[in-house]
């Protein structure tokens, strides 16, 4: 859910930073480096959950029967 907040915020800061750029060259640009920032935290988010899954994957491996 918050992945999906993010994700649409990002697109939203990228999209009004590039017609903003083009009136004031500095609130374009801090709404394109906040679209970053957002990624950043997206991406962390994702590799936290990925990092859960292998270990949750650890704990219930049954190949060893």
């Amino acid at each position: 859910m918050v992945r999906t907040i993010l994700i649409a915020l990002i697109s939203l800061l990228q999209i009004t930073g590039l017609v903003t750029i083009f009136f004031h060259i500095g609130w374009g640009l801090t709404l394109i480096v906040s679209s970053y920032a957002c990624l950043t935290i997206v991406l962390i988010l994702l590799i936290k959950e990925r990092l859960r899954e292998k270990k949750e994957e650890e704990e219930n491996d049954y190949s060893d029967y």
